[in-house]
């Protein structure tokens, strides 16, 4: 069995900003319109569900808004100079040196802000915050870079 959230149909979207250093135009500052959509895979379990569509939108809309209207920057990863001094963030990277209030950032647990990286951090946020039934054995989070177009990491349970 399986149920699915489709993120672009229920409202589980974000923009943000981003780069990715040495990746030709992508490591210029852009944004994008991500949505979010999720499968979880299991067995049916109490009351006929195998996991309540309430409670799992709640915990990805929670999630998505921490990332809203920011820059993304990765937490991990050496591909750019992060320094935070002062409530403000400087990232040097390319020649380019940007300082922003830290306010404006959203630091995700990745390497890189890629679609991949974001999916990993969406799927860690989602086991961190839900604790799910022993009948919900497997999780897929995607991260879509506008409609048609993005990544998926699976998670087993």
């Amino acid at each position: 069995m399986r149920i699915e959230v489709d993120g672009w149909r229920v409202g589980i979207r974000f923009s943000a900003s981003h780069f990715i250093p040495g990746h030709g135009k992508c490591s210029r500052l852009h944004g994008h319109d991500y949505g979010v959509r999720v499968v979880l895979e299991g067995d049916v379990g109490e009351g006929g569900m195998l996991y309540d569509f309430v409670d799992l939108k709640g915990v990805l809309r929670a999630i998505v808004e921490e990332m809203d209207h920011r820059l993304l920057l990765p937490s991990r990863g050496e591909t750019c100079g992060i320094h935070r001094e002062n409530g403000m963030v400087r990232v040097e990277h390319g020649g380019k040196r940007y300082i922003l209030p830290a306010e404006d950032i959203c630091f995700i647990d990745a390497d890189a802000t890629t679609a991949e990286g974001i999916a990993h951090h969406i799927a860690r946020k989602v086991k961190e915050r839900l604790s799910f039934p022993s009948n919900v054995h497997r999780m897929v989070i995607c991260v879509d870079e506008g409609p048609g177009q993005g990544a998926c990491v699976e998670v087993d349970l």
